[in-house]
């Protein structure tokens, strides 16, 4: 485990892997490397195919720091100091709410050198004022959990029983302990789909960029991806058969393979 020091301060704990170009592994709301053991093994199996990788803890999460306020700019500074330890340059492979960092990344000209989004949750003129307002509530009066069991049923629809069964197992607590992050994420989607026109907001991300989605992903993931993908200058669409939300390490692989050697 490393450590590298952000702009403004903030200590940002990652993990890096092999040697060769470039790949930093952005995760979406609420991963970080103690609750997804799956991104560490797609991090190490990339990198044992010829690329450095990097899987990181966000800002706010596992042993990175958490300095106030937090802002969208502030999680791009982050990037480029890890793009910074790995030469300069590299690709984002973001999950899920991560593409909002990978495509601000992108537009900074922070040496992004290509994108693969897998499932941007990015919704045009879907209102998530209420639900932010909500979390912030939630979370002012000391309930982290309250806040992510509202996020997982509310905001992204998952059965209440279901999340009930996931407050049975033992990585629940490590999940409540990110909570307030998903104010960060939540709000920086938020920004999107509150553009009516995001080819003007992403008219500067011109570096080769594949969208992908699973076919057994949740209702309305193939067709977000789709649209991000008609909107970026470079963008390429692709589906992986059998996978949801989260790919497998055995499918994901693959096709970055496809991706990062053309």
């Amino acid at each position: 485990m490393s450590t590298v020091t952000s702009q403004d301060g903030t200590t940002i704990s990652y993990d890096r892997y092999g040697d060769g170009p470039a790949v930093v592994f952005v995760a979406g709301a609420t991963q970080f490397r103690a609750l997804d053991p799956t991104t560490a093994q797609t991090a190490r199996t990339l990198a044992g195919e010829g690329f450095t990788t990097v899987d990181y803890d966000r800002r706010g999460r596992g042993g990175s720091g958490d300095t106030a306020p937090w802002s969208l700019d502030r999680e791009v500074e982050d990037v480029a100091a890890l793009i910074d330890t790995v030469g300069g340059f590299a690709t984002l492979y973001t999950s899920s709410s991560g593409a909002a960092v990978g495509l601000a990344a992108a537009a900074a000209g922070v040496g992004v050198r290509a994108l693969a989004l897998y499932e941007p949750p990015f919704f045009q003129g879907t209102d998530q004022g209420d639900h932010i307002a909500t979390l912030r509530k939630l979370l002012a009066e000391g309930r982290a959990e309250d806040a992510l069991r509202y996020n997982m049923t509310s905001v992204i629809g998952v059965p209440p029983e279901v999340v009930d069964g996931m407050a049975q197992q033992p990585s629940w607590p490590l999940m409540v302990s990110v909570a307030p992050t998903i104010v960060y994420d939540l709000t920086s989607v938020a920004a999107i789909n509150d553009d009516p026109d995001w080819r003007a907001r992403w008219a500067n991300v011109t570096v080769p960029t594949v969208v992908l989605s699973g076919d057994q992903t949740f209702p309305g993931m193939p067709e977000a991806a789709d649209a991000v993908a008609s909107a970026l200058p470079a963008a390429a669409r692709r589906v992986l058969p059998g996978q949801g939300h989260g790919p497998t390490t055995e499918a994901i692989v693959p096709a970055l393979l496809d991706f990062l050697r053309p």
